[in-house]
Order: structure tokens, then C-alpha cells, then sequence
């Protein structure tokens, strides 16, 4: 399944979790959604990125308009079925995930393998970005690793703030860790990940991951399962953010904007 170019692996989330803790060879691993994918159709160097990975994972379920609607080749029918197609987004969430595939989201994702390094003596390593200006995460990185560990208290980790990228990756490459998370935010945490693992073969699991740790922390409010579950994240990040404004911004980005980009598309 392809969007703006872009394949999207159809992944069984309890086989592709086994196949990437095998740790055989390095495996990259990127959570496209709609802003991604749209930032990957006019920015040939992030799409040529994305495609780099041995796994694109289905993140975002305005994907699934994409994978309905690029079926038709006419724009005119696309945007007579745009109803339909969002109805089944809504109440027809088993049938589009047999059809196309299941979500595995980069926060869920995330979660379950700190659960199982920490069960299983796997060391991890977390990078996250340098925004001096922004205090509020400025103070949260102070007290990350307490954060974590307090959560976690079996995980063993290194944490790094991402000032120098040759000075970080030297250090990545003389650690014990198997498993890399790149928090660095779209394009750069995937650039990242390409640049830091041509001097760490140490690493064999290396992801994408955004602001997935804020949820770990509790920097950021972590979504309820039962939300997660009736694909209403959306409309609770806009009800729970601090910054609606701009949260209100992404998701309109991811819905509408992505929906009409979808319909116009040519391929």
C-alpha cells in the first residue's frame, strides 16, 4: 500500500513485534502519519528517509482515508464517497483494519519494548532534542531519567540531549544498548536515525518515535485505552492540551488537509 509514494507495511503487530527483538542485523523502524506523509510528498529528501526503513508502520487513522480513497483513479468519485469513506473510519474500524492492516502507533509501540527491555535485561538508548527555548521541556529533561526510572525502575537506559550529533554518536557506539528511540520530532528523528547508525553497530532496533515519552513520564497526559481504542485521540489531545491552538493546527493538517490532498492526488 502506497501513499504520495510512500509504502505502508501491512504489519501483524504480535509477529512484527517478535521479528524486530530478534535483533537480527539493524532493522529501522518509522511511524508515518498524515502530516508526515504530507511534509514526505513535496520533501523528496524525507520521503527518499522514510523509504529507507525495513518497517513503516500504519500510525494515524486518517491513513485509512488514504488506503479507501486511492483506490478509485477518478478525484470526482474520491470526493463523492468522502462521507462514506469517513463513516467507515468511525464505525467500521475492524473492517478497514482486516482490509488494509492494524494500527501500530509509535506511542504503543514504544511502550511495549521499554516493557520488555526492562523484563529482559535489554539496554536502551533515548535521544531527545535540544530546544533551550522551550522551558517547559527544559525542565522535563532534568528530570527525566527520575521520571523513567520511577515507572521503569528494571530499565536500563542512556539518555542524551541532541546538541552534537558526532559526540552522541561516539557515545552510542561505546554503550551497551541494543535499542535506539529518536525523539527529535518529524524528518529530524528519522535523519537521525540514518546518520547516527553508520557508527553504532551496536544498535539493532532503531525508531521514530516523536513525543512518545511525554506519555512514559508523564510530561504529557497520556490517552486512555478506551480513547485509543475508538481512534478518538485526536479529539482528546485538542480537549487536554495546554497549546489547543496549535494542536488544533496539527490535526487539522492531518485530517482536512491531508483528506483534500488525497483526493486531488494524481499518483
Amino acid at each position: 500500500m502506497q501513499i504520495f509514494w510512500v509504502p505502508l507495511h501491512r504489519l501483524e503487530p504480535d509477529t512484527f513485534f517478535t521479528e524486530i527483538t530478534a535483533f537480527q542485523g539493524q532493522k529501522k523502524v518509522f511511524t508515518p502519519n498524515p502530516e508526515m506523509l504530507l511534509k514526505a510528498k513535496d520533501d523528496t529528501e524525507f520521503h527518499d528517509i522514510l523509504r529507507a526503513a525495513e518497517y513503516l508502520t500504519i500510525d494515524g487513522i486518517g491513513l485509512y482515508f488514504g488506503f479507501q480513497a486511492l483506490e478509485y483513479k477518478s478525484r470526482f468519485i474520491r470526493f463523492l464517497l468522502t462521507d462514506w469513506f469517513f463513516f467507515n473510519i468511525l464505525f467500521r474500524r475492524k473492517y478497514l483494519e482486516k482490509k488494509y492492516g492494524k494500527r501500530i502507533c509509535g506511542s504503543d509501540l514504544t511502550r511495549e519494548l521499554i516493557k520488555y527491555a526492562s523484563k529482559n535485561n535489554i539496554r536502551v538508548a533515548i535521544i531527545d532534542p535540544y530546544f533551550p527555548h522551550d522551558l517547559k521541556k527544559v525542565e522535563a529533561q532534568k528530570t527525566f531519567r527520575e521520571d523513567l526510572s520511577g515507572k521503569y525502575p528494571d530499565l536500563k537506559f542512556d539518555y542524551y540531549i541532541y546538541k552534537d550529533p558526532q559526540q552522541v554518536g561516539e557515545q552510542i557506539k561505546w554503550s551497551e544498548a541494543k535499542i535506539l528511540f529518536s525523539t527529535l520530532g518529524m524528518k529530524s528523528q528519522e535523519q537521525s536515525v540514518i546518520d547516527i547508525m553508520q557508527v553504532c553497530p551496536n544498535i539493532k532496533l532503531w525508531l521514530g518515535i516523536g513525543s512518545s515519552f511525554d506519555g512514559l513520564t508523564g510530561f504529557q497526559k497520556r490517552c486512555p485505552d478506551i480513547v485509543s481504542k475508538i481512534w478518538a485521540e485526536w479529539l482528546y489531545r485538542i480537549i487536554t492540551t495546554p497549546r489547543k491552538l496549535r494542536q488544533f493546527q496539527k490535526i487539522w493538517r492531518a485530517v482536512f488537509v491531508f483528506s483534500w490532498e488525497i483526493i486531488m492526488w494524481k499518483g
